[in-house]
Order: structure tokens, then C-alpha cells, then sequence
């Protein structure tokens, strides 16, 4: 007989989402959630702050409208942006806890790195396109998109199944989304506000 403690359930919870669905969203309430409130913040800030510019297509060739702030790119390979938010960014992303959940929802038994970091802000009337990110970069095993707020409508994060069904994940404020980077995905289009997330 094997007893779980709270802690194990949540994971295998976490985990079996991620498995049927491809794709799981831990609110930021939830204790397996790795931010702080401190971290939160200053991702925030650090986002607000890092210059931007406007993409239309994105890595994958999908249509796109939004505004992207880099701090970690992986064209030819990964390579820190250089700006005064970047070391700051990366640094709360390699903490423990957040190391942790991501290998305990992918079931990984290798440490996985970072490849690329980058803010998206959909405004109004904006989204992405359906894409695989596995089109972008094969050697992509998730992404992991935090949720820096929830002053929008709209903004969907969708993620399409095998059988072209799909299921929608309607991120909250600092919510952590894991996706399968072998699932083909979009967000919606923002019908109110900006939609904002790292």
C-alpha cells in the first residue's frame, strides 16, 4: 500500500491533465503554482519595461499580431538578450520550485534548460495563429506561458487534440499554463484590454 501525501495527489493531478490534454493550467492559488508574490511582481515590471516590438509572423511561419519584449532567443541557439531585464527574468525562472513542477508534469528524469524567453502583449483585435512550436525549434519539449494579468477578454489559449477537437485553457492573473510542444495551439483574439503573459 502506497500513501500520497496532498502534495503527490496534486502533482499526479497536475501531471494526468498535462497527459490527456496536453496542456494544463495551475492557478496561481494553487501551492504547486511556483511563483511568489515578490517573483510576480518582478516579472510584471520587468515585462512593462523591456522594449518591444511588433511580429506578424512568428517562428512557425503562423499569422500573428502582437507585441514581443525578448529576453532569451534561440535562433541559431539560446543566447541571453542583452537589456537590464534579461539576468533578472532568468533567474527567477531557474528557481527550484519552478524546475520542479515542470519536471514533475513532463515526468522528466534529465534536468531540461531554457531556450528561449520572450513577453507577448496582445492588444485589442490582436492573437496568435494556430502553430506546433515543435515547427519552430524540434528540440522544444513545452512551453510554459505565466499569465502577467487579467484585465482581457478573450485571449484563449486553445489547444488542439489528435482528433482536431480542442480544449480551451482561459488563463487568470499569474497562472502557469505547461503545453505540450507536440500539440498545435493558438490564443484567440483579444476582444477587450491587453493580454499579457511571459
Amino acid at each position: 500500500m502506497v500513501n500520497l501525501s496532498m502534495f503527490d495527489k496534486n502533482y499526479s493531478k497536475v501531471q494526468n491533465t498535462y497527459i490527456s490534454k496536453g496542456t494544463v493550467l495551475i492557478p496561481f492559488e494553487d501551492k504547486l503554482n511556483p511563483l511568489s508574490e515578490k517573483d510576480f511582481k518582478n516579472l510584471f515590471e520587468y515585462c512593462e519595461k523591456v522594449d518591444k516590438e511588433f511580429i506578424e509572423v512568428g517562428d512557425a511561419g503562423e499569422s500573428n499580431n502582437l507585441m514581443v519584449g525578448r529576453f532569451m532567443t534561440d535562433k541559431i541557439k539560446p543566447e541571453i538578450v542583452k537589456n537590464p531585464y534579461s539576468e533578472k527574468v532568468i533567474n527567477i525562472l531557474q528557481n527550484n520550485n519552478f524546475k520542479k513542477i515542470i519536471k514533475n508534469t513532463l515526468n522528466l528524469t534529465k534536468d531540461f534548460y531554457l531556450r528561449r524567453i520572450q513577453y507577448n502583449q496582445i492588444n485589442k483585435g490582436n492573437f496568435v495563429g494556430y502553430h506546433l512550436d515543435k515547427d519552430s525549434n524540434p528540440d522544444y519539449l513545452a512551453a510554459c506561458v505565466i499569465q502577467l494579468g487579467d484585465n482581457f477578454k478573450g485571449g484563449i489559449y486553445r489547444v488542439f487534440q489528435p482528433d482536431k477537437s480542442y480544449n480551451d485553457f482561459i488563463p487568470t492573473k499569474a497562472s502557469l499554463i505547461i503545453s505540450n510542444c507536440n500539440y498545435p495551439h493558438e490564443v484567440t483574439k483579444v476582444e477587450e484590454g491587453k493580454r499579457k503573459s511571459l
